[in-house]
C-alpha cells in the first residue's frame, strides 16, 4: 500500500513537471524589421515625385551573443551601460562578425513611385526558429548571456528633384540590437526588443544639394 502511494505521488510530480515545461511561455518568438525612407523638408523637395526615383534594399539578420561581439572590440560603455553602436560595413569586419553569428534571415526589395508614402515604409515580419527561440529562453536564466541581433543593410537610393539636384548613393550599415540592456541586472525581463527599425533620410540642404543619412532604432 505504501509503495502504491509513493508511486502515485511520483507520477503526479512528474506529470506536473512535464505539463509546466510544455506550457512554458517563450520569451521571444517573433520580431519585425522596419525600413523607412524619408525626405526633408518634404518628399517633393528631394525628388520622390520623379517617376524614375527608386529605393533598393538588401538585408541580412544574424544572431550572436554580446560577449562574442565584445571580442571584436565593437562594444562601448557609457555611464556603465554597455552597447554596440551602428557601424559602416567593412568586408573584413563583416566576415569576422558573421563567423561568430548564426544567420536568421536574408532578403531584399525594390520600391518605386516614392511619392506614395506606402512605398517608403516596409515591414518584414520574422518568425524565429525553435532553435533561436530556445536561445532566448536559456538566456533568461543565465545573467551573462545576452543574445544580440545583427542587421546588415545595404540601401541604394536614386532621386532627382525638379531643380535637377541628383542623388545616387549607397548606405551600408551594420546595426546591433541587444536584448538585455544591462548585464548587471540579475532579474532580466527586458525581452521586448521585437522591432528593429532603420530609417534612411534624404535632406535638401541650403545649397540645394541632396544629402543621405540614416539611423537605427530598436
Amino acid at each position: 500500500m505504501k509503495r502504491k502511494i509513493i508511486l502515485t505521488i511520483l507520477t503526479l510530480i512528474l506529470t506536473s513537471s512535464i505539463f509546466s515545461q510544455t506550457t512554458q511561455e517563450n520569451l521571444l518568438e517573433n520580431v519585425e524589421i522596419k525600413f523607412t525612407l524619408q525626405g526633408e523638408p518634404n518628399p517633393q523637395d528631394v525628388g520622390f515625385d520623379n517617376p524614375k526615383s527608386s529605393w533598393k534594399v538588401k538585408y541580412e539578420l544574424y544572431l550572436a551573443d554580446f560577449s562574442e561581439l565584445e571580442k571584436l572590440s565593437l562594444s562601448k560603455t557609457d555611464k556603465g551601460f554597455k552597447f554596440i553602436p551602428p557601424i559602416i560595413q567593412n568586408k573584413s569586419r563583416n566576415k569576422q562578425i558573421k563567423k561568430k553569428s548564426s544567420k536568421i534571415l536574408k532578403g531584399g526589395f525594390t520600391k518605386k513611385s516614392l511619392l506614395n508614402e506606402a512605398n517608403r515604409e516596409v515591414i518584414i515580419p520574422v518568425k524565429l526558429s525553435p532553435q533561436v527561440v530556445e536561445v532566448f529562453n536559456q538566456a533568461s536564466t543565465v545573467p551573462d548571456k545576452n543574445p544580440t541581433f545583427i542587421l546588415f543593410v545595404t540601401e541604394k537610393v536614386s532621386v532627382k528633384n525638379s531643380a535637377n539636384a541628383k542623388l545616387r548613393d549607397k548606405y551600408r550599415i551594420v546595426g546591433f540590437s541587444s536584448v538585455k540592456h544591462d548585464l548587471s541586472d540579475q532579474t532580466v525581463d527586458d525581452y521586448n526588443v521585437k522591432n528593429i527599425s532603420l530609417t534612411i533620410k534624404i535632406i535638401k540642404q541650403e545649397n540645394g544639394q541632396l544629402k543621405l543619412t540614416g539611423f537605427l532604432v530598436h
